[in-house]
């Protein structure tokens, strides 16, 4: 097929889907690396499959809708893997996010599954929803060797715990989830890489891993930005220094029908990792702005000096606590999952009680 600008995307960073649709996947033109999921994308094809549905009740019925449930993520992005060539992600429940506990008890159960499915661990990890409890569970998991990526981050304060606990991966959202349920919060910008109020956090969170790798020579989390709206956007990620960017399906396909028209590129994919990670010339002012900050903000931005994740995440919880951006957005996030995952939830009961399980 003609070059599209989703090729072009992929010369200049990683492609990942964030979706568990086989077909989309297949539709890509080169083997995309990690396939991305959430409550949202995961009960959308359950209800979607109705045999499926069926069949999962049939099987997990009568241990109740969250077996159900959590059988359905493993089933649905399992199928994916030979399609990629890195991990599969599923999401710890948003019902879990001021516990610790039960965020280590829910991560454990899904990586069991993944395995009693034939999965091994480096082709899967799972998301976290990255409070405080979150953080201090992600620190247990990942020594555990269950690997996981912070997820719903909009904050210097939750890249840096990301860090701390020793996640593989992390995705701020560069979109509110707020917007994706009301288009008139959506932002609009001929520049996205320099003019969104967004771009200066990223930049913070991958400037912050870059220097404490080159401090300590400790693996940073892989940056897999995510919540995006336009082309436009995506396309600003690999300048923005993002290693990798999960895209939506609608997306996807509007790269795949784009033709890649302009002038050949000039530079390479960066290399993994964060030894090489500078920010690109015409974007380094936003290293020291933040528009999202009170404005009684000193102009400091957090560092690693902070330990975030002790105390099962204290520092990280006030931090969010004072951050009226993040507050307001993380809250989005567990009311929107937890919404979309009660849907499911219905969805099974009905079935269980048709089944007479």
């Amino acid at each position: 097929m003609a070059r599209s600008m989703l090729h072009r995307l992929e010369d200049l960073c990683n492609v990942d889907v964030d979706s568990a649709d086989t077909e989309l996947i297949k539709s890509i033109p080169f083997t995309p690396h990690n396939q991305t999921s959430n409550q949202a994308i995961i009960t959308t094809e359950l209800l979607a499959d109705e045999a499926l549905l069926k069949d999962l009740v049939r099987q997990y019925g009568s241990q109740g809708w969250e077996r159900v449930y959590d059988q359905a993520a493993v089933a649905l992005t399992a199928r994916n893997i030979p399609l990629l060539s890195g991990r599969v992600l599923i999401q710890t429940s948003l019902r879990h996010i001021s516990s610790s506990s039960s965020t280590i008890a829910h991560a454990r159960t899904l990586a069991s599954l993944y395995e009693q499915a034939g999965v091994s661990r480096d082709r899967f990890a799972i998301k976290i929803p990255f409070s405080g409890p979150a953080a201090a569970a992600a620190q247990v998991l990942n020594k555990e060797g269950i690997r996981t990526l912070a997820t719903s981050v909009f904050s210097l304060e939750q890249g840096i715990a990301a860090s701390q606990s020793g996640c593989l991966f992390i995705s701020p959202y560069y979109n509110e989830i707020a917007a994706h349920l009301d288009s008139s919060l959506r932002l609009a910008f001929e520049d996205p890489a320099l003019e969104h109020p967004m771009s200066p956090r990223v930049i913070h969170i991958l400037e912050a891993f870059a220097k404490q790798y080159r401090e300590t020579g400790k693996e940073q989390p892989i940056m897999i930005i995510a919540s995006h709206f336009t082309p436009a956007e995506i396309m600003a990620m690999a300048e923005l220094g993002c290693p990798h960017v999960t895209i939506p399906p609608h997306l996807i396909r509007t790269l795949l029908e784009t033709p890649d028209q302009l002038p050949p590129l000039t530079t390479k994919k960066p290399k993994a990792g964060y030894a090489e990670f500078a920010t690109v010339q015409r974007l380094t002012k936003l290293s020291t702005i933040d528009p999202f900050a009170r404005p009684d903000w000193d102009g400091k931005l957090a560092d690693m000096q902070t330990d975030y994740v002790a105390n099962d995440g204290e520092k990280l919880d006030e931090a969010i606590r004072n951050d009226p951006i993040a507050a307001k957005r993380l809250k989005d996030v567990e009311i929107f999952f937890i919404d979309m995952e009660n849907k499911a939830k219905e969805a099974i009961e009905k079935e269980i009680a048709a089944q007479g399980l």
